[in-house]
């Protein structure tokens, strides 16, 4: 009896060094949205290169540089997090058009997670920017789990814009972050 509880005792060990040597960091330190835009997929109810672009954008005084969407749109980036993820960004319209809605979410192509939802008035006054963090530490780094290993996977990174009349979204200076 006293045998069988220590061959597991040392079984837990090996399963315990395993894992922390598994949980190495992170070949990625963070990954600027904006630089890979080229590289993700865009789809949108428009030619594409019109739809969904780079431009310095913003509200008076509060310029800055933005992928600017034109709803319907989106753009899905695939991407390896870095360990306590973080994606920062900013969300605004860049036209005095109608409203629109703004939608983050995550996907490992077996289901997709709603991030965020931002409601974008149209008649709101003064135009802002809204800032947008969201907390993707649940899909990066190590996990305690022998199955789940968000390290290793490719996440797909999803922004929609959404709304009648063709309202430009602004994203501002979207970027994951790692935590060290």
């Amino acid at each position: 009896m006293t045998r069988a509880y220590r061959n597991r005792t040392v079984l837990l060990v090996a399963l315990a060094l395993l894992a922390s040597r598994c949980a190495g960091r992170s070949p990625v330190a963070f990954v600027d949205l904006i630089e890979s835009l080229p590289a993700a997929e865009r789809r949108a109810a428009l030619p594409v290169d019109t739809a969904i672009r780079v431009d310095i954008v913003g509200p008076a005084g509060d310029i800055r540089p933005s992928i600017v969407t034109q709803a319907p749109a989106r753009v899905i980036w695939s991407t390896r997090l870095p360990s306590r993820a973080r994606l920062e960004t900013a969300v605004a319209l860049a036209d005095h058009g109608h409203g629109a809605t703004a939608r983050i979410g995550i996907s490992d192509d077996r289901r997709y997670d709603e991030l965020a939802s931002i409601a974008l008035d149209g008649a709101a006054l003064p135009r802002t920017w809204r800032t947008v963090t969201i907390d993707l530490g649940a899909y990066s780094g190590w996990q305690w789990s022998l199955f789940y290993r968000p390290w290793e996977r490719t996440w797909r990174l999803v922004f929609n814009a959404d709304g009648p009349g063709g309202a430009h979204v602004a994203w501002a200076r979207p970027m994951v972050r790692g935590e060290d």
